[in-house]
């Protein structure tokens, strides 16, 4: 299982994946994400391949990784969906919601709802910490079909983690990165602090096709690798944006 800081950073990575211009039809993207073998706390995790496919729309985004979780952002309503395929059930909250609060809000013990408090608290704490500055290069390479530049990435998250990235984005594709953010930010609800990472992401002109990400967290040295496989424009599937018939509302996230 990955750490929180982990997860946090390859979020942070991913920011850089739709940096880009404009906006075109509904965009089906297909990315492949490898984790090489490593161990923490004594514990030796194997290699981990996830494909994640993406649909974009007109205000509104699905994120498919692999058969198990879907996220989809609804622009249009102001709502942002995580899908369980395993237990078909489905969490909304609305876009740019806290929530913590809702969560406390909700909770009918003190006990819950200090505990909110106290995770929202370290939630924003670990935000706060993380540090990202981007470097452009004139490093510029063909990958596929695309013409790439190069861009160094460092992050830290004080003495958590620390991780670099070789990363290689185009202009030849055009998608918006503005439902990507809004995804982002629904996710990492209540945390401040992220204004000034995408800021710097935006240094990133395009979008991401390739990035390796070397990392270091907890004694663990980590690698993974990102790689767009599959850029095309199609129609999506009817119900791509609706949440998948017989399945119940559950817990928020």
């Amino acid at each position: 299982m990955r750490t929180k800081a982990m997860k946090l950073a390859t979020v942070v990575a991913a920011l850089a994946l739709f940096a880009g211009t404009a906006f075109g039809a509904e965009i089906y993207i297909k990315q492949v994400r490898k984790t090489d073998p490593f161990t923490m706390m004594g514990q030796t995790q194997p290699e981990k391949v996830e494909t994640l496919v993406s649909w974009y729309g007109k205000d509104r985004v699905r994120v498919d990784t692999g058969e198990e979780t879907t996220i989809i952002v609804r622009g249009d309503k102001k709502v942002m969906y995580m899908i369980n395929h395993a237990e078909m059930t489905y969490g909304e909250m609305p876009v740019g919601a806290d929530l913590f609060g809702a969560i406390a809000g909700k909770a009918e013990d003190e006990e819950t709802k200090k505990g909110m408090d106290m995770a929202k608290q370290m939630a924003q704490s670990m935000m706060g910490s993380i540090q990202v500055k981007v470097t452009p290069t004139t490093e510029t390479k063909k990958i596929k079909t695309w013409n790439a530049r190069k861009y160094l990435i460092e992050m830290s998250m004080g003495s958590m983690m620390k991780a670099n990235s070789e990363t290689w984005a185009t202009e030849d594709i055009q998608v918006d990165p503005r439902l990507y953010y809004m995804a982002a930010n629904a996710m990492m609800a209540g945390m401040g602090g992220l204004d000034t990472i995408i800021k710097e992401m935006q240094k990133v002109k395009g979008m991401v096709v390739y990035q390796e990400t070397k990392s270091e967290a907890m004694g663990a040295t980590m690698r993974m690798v990102e790689e767009i496989v599959e850029v095309g424009e199609k129609a999506a599937p009817a119900g791509t944006f609706d949440i998948p018939k017989g399945y119940k509302k559950g817990a928020a996230f």
